[in-house]
């Protein structure tokens, strides 16, 4: 919905070890770095932007910018930055999760995991991080997954030892292994 298709300037995504970038040809409304706090949402192509909005693929004008800054705080500790110009460029960083943990994550991989996995994994890790536990219900929420789908991503990683369950059945919380 950013895409102006004035220009050729071909739209790319930059995927490296510490941030993904994104970059698109955009005309500018407002030059420069995009602050949530002092946001205006414009769209660049409105009728493409109802489009995507009516069929539930996109929330109201602007959310994206604010999930943008909520969920990559939740995913990686840091902040993202919105630069607008004629191209209109985003740097996500990527997971700052601690040395221990990254390292165990970057052991543990293999070629038959799948991408889901390690972003569900990298999530959970992040989130138990932050707010000290986690428990089936809210890694169900936290991925959109079922519950079956969650508890196998939890058992994974404790078989792996990332995590530790603590508590029985109903009562279990997950927590980071020292």
């Amino acid at each position: 919905m950013h895409r102006d298709y004035a220009s050729a300037y071909p739209a790319k995504i930059i995927i490296e070890r510490d941030r993904i970038v994104t970059e698109n040809w955009a005309l500018p409304k407002k030059p420069g770095r995009i602050d949530p706090n002092d946001f205006m949402p414009f769209p660049k192509n409105p009728i493409l932007a109802r489009f995507f909005i009516n069929i539930g693929r996109a929330d109201v004008l602007g959310s994206g910018v604010r999930n943008l800054y909520e969920y990559t705080k939740i995913y990686s500790g840091g902040e993202p930055e919105l630069i607008e110009g004629d191209v209109f460029k985003t740097i996500v960083p990527l997971s700052r999760l601690n040395s221990n943990v990254s390292d165990k994550m970057l052991m543990s991989d293999n070629a038959s995991d799948k991408m889901s996995d390690n972003a569900h994994r990298q999530l959970i890790l992040a989130y138990i991080e932050t707010h000290n536990e986690i428990n089936t219900t809210a890694v169900a929420k936290l991925i959109d997954r079922s519950p079956g789908t969650a508890r196998r991503v939890l058992s994974r990683l404790a078989d792996e030892g990332f995590i530790v369950a603590v508590g029985a059945n109903k009562n279990r919380k997950y927590k980071l292994t020292n």
